[in-house]
């Protein structure tokens, strides 16, 4: 996006939503981790009233967007992983995934201490522990409810 059309769309966005602060009206644009460091580097208060900025304001903003220093960090393979550890998987019934210590509890995807790839396989986990262990909890509420 240009940053004409980035400045209309927060000028949009700032005008629509003037009694927001700058940082919430700007975030329907702009990512919301990187608000705070664009409006610092626009010289803008992310804290005043959105409808106390005007469309010089919107370009400014606009531009420091634009101009932001974006460090990029490179990742080798196994570096990617966001959790590890969790409920050791002796202690799940790996059948319907319920807690072998305490019944009634089901666990399932990061939560258990089961680490894999990123790209498919952490997310292939997560669906089928979870499928498995909803319906395993469905089933057991049916069954005390008879």
């Amino acid at each position: 996006i240009s940053a004409e059309d980035l400045a209309a769309s927060l000028w949009d966005s700032l005008s629509s939503e003037p009694k927001k602060n700058l940082a919430n009206a700007a975030g329907l644009e702009l990512p919301r981790s990187l608000i705070a460091e664009v409006c610092r580097l626009a010289g803008l208060d992310p804290d005043r009233p959105a409808g106390a900025f005007g469309k010089m304001e919107a370009r400014r903003l606009a531009a420091a967007a634009k101009a932001a220093p974006i460090r990029i960090t490179g990742r080798a393979a196994g570096e990617e992983f966001v959790t590890a550890g969790g409920v050791d998987t002796k202690d799940v019934d790996p059948a319907t995934m319920e807690s072998k210590i305490c019944p009634g509890l089901y666990f399932a995807g990061e939560l258990l201490n089961v680490d894999g790839f990123t790209g498919g396989f952490n997310l292939q986990a997560c669906w089928a522990t979870g499928h498995l262990a909803g319906q395993s909890a469905a089933r057991s509420l049916a069954a005390a409810a008879k």
